[in-house]
């Protein structure tokens, strides 16, 4: 499989609060599949190899500390 490496802030796997916009500076929750059970809270300006490109989910508590949503995708 070919995995490519992107940002946060361009993937669809990236999950902010609702009324946020998808910034370098903005910080959500990675809501990939393999990824969920971690809870990662990252920024728009991080980035890895589970990238798919697509606009980020949105859900109240995306950004807490540590995120209290559930994913929506």
């Amino acid at each position: 499989m070919k995995q490519q490496w992107g940002l946060c802030k361009d993937c669809k796997w990236w999950q902010i609060e609702p009324k946020a916009s998808a910034t370098n500076t903005t910080v959500g929750l990675c809501i990939d599949e393999d990824l969920q059970p971690y809870r990662l809270r990252v920024s728009g300006n991080s980035g890895c190899t589970r990238f798919m490109e697509g606009k980020a989910a949105h859900a109240e508590g995306s950004s807490g500390q540590p995120p209290t949503a559930k994913p929506q995708r």
